[in-house]
Parts: C-alpha cells; structure tokens; sequence
C-alpha cells in the first residue's frame, strides 16, 4: 500500500519524473524477461509492456512527441520478445503489434528530423517483419521477408560505412540472416539466388567484423558465413 501510494504520490508531483522512472523500470523488466526463460521471463516482459504503457499516459504524443518515441519503441521490442516466446495465433499478434508499435514510433523518429533513432527504429521494424516471416508459411511468409530485407536496406541509409560501420555491418549481417530465411522459406522456388545474397552481406560484415578487436560479431558472421557456404554447395 505504501509503494503504490507512493508512486500515486510521485505521479501527481513530479509526473515528468514519475514517467522517466516508470520507462527505466519497464526497461529493466525487460532486460530480465530477455534473459529469464520460462513464466517467469514472460511474466517480467508482461510487466515490462504494462510499465511502458503507463509511462505514455504522460509521455503522450502530443505533448512529449520524442519520449513517447522512445517509450514505443521500447514497447515493441518487449511485445517482439513476447510474441517471439509465443506460437500460435497470440505470438502472432504479438509480432504485429510489435510492427504496428515500430511504425507508430517513426512518426516521430522520422527519416529526416532524427535520422539515427529512425534507422534503429527501421532495423528493429525489420527484425519483427523478419521474425513475422519466418513462422508464417506461403506467400504471406514470403512477402514479410522481402519486406524485412527492404527494411534493412532503408536502414543503410543513414547508416552508412562510411560514418556507422559497425552498425553498417551488423545490418549487413540481418540481412544475409533475413535472405538466408527467405533461401529456407517453404515459398521460396530459386534458393541460390537468396542464398548468394546471404553470402554477400555477411562476407561485407567481415569486413569490419576483425578478429582481433570484434572477436564475438567475426566469431557469429565466420559461423553463419560458412552455414550459407554449405548451403550453396548442398544444391
């Protein structure tokens, strides 16, 4: 009764300060929920989804555009973990509320006015049209895992290679993972042309992946490189 007091309390004074704390708690929800498996991480994520909704009933659009940008996009990855953790018809709702969440974000973080949370915006967007596809059979399957390359592609944007490498690359690696799904997808009639696709974003990855100062990304990239590899000479 005293913590919800409390908080009742902050909320009315400092409601600003309320919300700031409400969006730190959900993201510490769902860093845990992440990390935990099972009822327990999905009971965290559930919470983490609860706390970013009430942090908007301050940081609206209307008045506080930027945070509520930032609060909805923090909203859709729990809601991409959840649906992610969940088959069936509710992880697929959950998936696209979770795309529904990263394009209501880009009304703020536009591609023009703020660039960088547009384009890690788009590739979270991509990540849940990618992850959308690859459990959904048929065209429908297909078609949201061309969607997800675009969406990588559009990131590329802004970042570039030449002022964002390591997030040039790390877009280069979802995108031979994204053609790599689309090379197994059960629609899918030419798999070499998906798969010679997959093998030419990684190889660019590994051009900033070194093994020296990147060992974990050149480590992940070099596995997946020679997966696709040997998908190619599987045909």
């Amino acid at each position: 009764m005293l913590k919800t007091t409390l908080t009742k309390d902050l909320k009315d004074k400092d409601p600003w300060l309320w919300a700031a704390a409400t969006n730190t708690l959900g993201n510490a929800l769902s860093e845990q929920g992440i990390r935990i498996g099972g009822p327990k991480g999905a009971d965290l994520l559930a919470q983490a989804v609860t706390a970013y909704r009430d942090a908007q009933t301050v940081y609206t659009h209307a008045e506080h555009p930027v945070q509520w940008a930032t609060t909805q996009n923090n909203l859709a990855t729990a809601l991409q973990e959840q649906g992610i953790r969940i088959g069936g018809p509710k992880g697929a709702d959950l998936l696209g509320q979770a795309v529904t969440a990263y394009r209501d974000a880009q009304t703020v973080y536009t591609h023009t006015e703020h660039p960088v949370g547009w384009a890690t915006t788009q590739n979270n967007l991509a990540t849940a049209l990618q992850d959308q596809g690859t459990r959904t059979g048929g065209p429908k399957g297909a078609d949201l895992l061309a969607q997800a390359v675009t969406a990588y592609r559009d990131a590329l944007s802004v970042s570039t290679r030449a002022e964002h490498p390591v997030h040039w690359a790390e877009t280069q690696e979802n995108m031979a993972i994204a053609q790599l799904a689309i090379a197994n997808h059960d629609a899918t009639p030419e798999r070499r042309l998906h798969l010679a696709a997959a093998l030419d974003h990684v190889t660019a990855a590994l051009t900033i992946f070194d093994p020296e100062h990147m060992s974990y990304n050149h480590t992940k990239a070099t596995a997946l490189r020679d997966k696709i590899t040997k998908a190619l000479g599987d045909l």
